[in-house]
């Protein structure tokens, strides 16, 4: 998935949110070879919700965003196993960063809003709230996303999903007195699960390989997290060494290649 100004004017409103405690109990669940509807059976049994809709809408989620399987059965995945074995930082960089590529708004978000803020807070002298995001741009850059007949309320709670899926990659931070205001910034992410999400998007984009310069600035876990451009090929070599990318060039230049995701 990437940005695509096609779909502008015509995206669905954001109101399902997937907690992040419980879509990790499913994962750490999640067993290669294990039959789906087993799997749904524990979840039923592990999530804490009375309501029976919103254990299985947090199942579906997993299920359609977060987990590799054949529509029978769970399959191996790197993904899987690095969320598995993980820590804390490292858990919620592979969660967010596979879920935020499903969500368009997020694709939308990042280069319309995030991005350019980002880019001119970066500049020489740039003023000190150049990386502020005003209320007012948050609402025309919605209106223009968003189909025209969706609801204020829906339209409201969009919103408020969106930027605190933002804040939960790390770019941005809402503060709520004495007035709400939201300011991108660079994020750090756990260096292996920026460079799952790299591979990953290699693999799900039919990408032979890119120029290393593309994965630091341009790619969407890039694009998501904000790294500086140094702690961004930071994360491209702990990937390297974990095998999740391999490294070639072409005439002098640094190519990297996905490899198992």
């Amino acid at each position: 998935m990437s940005y695509d100004p096609e779909a502008i004017g015509q995206l669905t409103s954001w109101t399902r949110t997937l907690n992040e405690d419980d879509a990790q109990t499913l994962l750490d669940t999640a067993q290669p070879g294990l039959n789906l509807d087993e799997w749904r059976e524990l979840g039923h049994r592990l999530l804490p919700q009375a309501n029976v809709q919103r254990r299985n809408d947090h199942l579906r989620l997993v299920c359609a965003h977060l987990m590799d399987h054949d529509g029978t059965s769970i399959l191996p995945s790197r993904h899987l196993e690095l969320f598995q074995q993980g820590s804390p930082h490292r858990r919620s960089t592979l969660l967010w960063g596979r879920y935020f590529w499903s969500q368009p708004l997020v694709h939308c978000a990042l280069a319309q809003l995030v991005g350019p803020a980002l880019a001119c807070a970066d500049r020489p002298l740039a003023p000190h709230d150049a990386a502020i995001i005003p209320p007012e741009t948050w609402d025309r850059a919605l209106a223009s996303w968003l189909r025209p007949e969706t609801p204020t309320v829906a339209r409201r709670k969009t919103l408020t999903t969106l930027q605190r899926a933002l804040s939960l990659a790390g770019v941005l931070t809402v503060e709520t007195h004495p007035t709400r205001t939201t300011t991108a910034q660079h994020g750090r992410p756990d260096p292996l699960g920026f460079a799952w999400l790299l591979a990953f998007e290699l693999h799900v984009q039919g990408l032979d390989e890119v120029d290393e310069p593309w994965a630091h600035r341009e790619s969407f876990a890039a694009r998501l997290f904000a790294p500086d451009v140094g702690y961004a090929a930071t994360c491209v070599r702990a990937g390297i060494d974990a095998g999740l990318l391999r490294q070639g060039h072409l005439m002098g230049r640094s190519r990297l290649h996905g490899v198992a995701v």
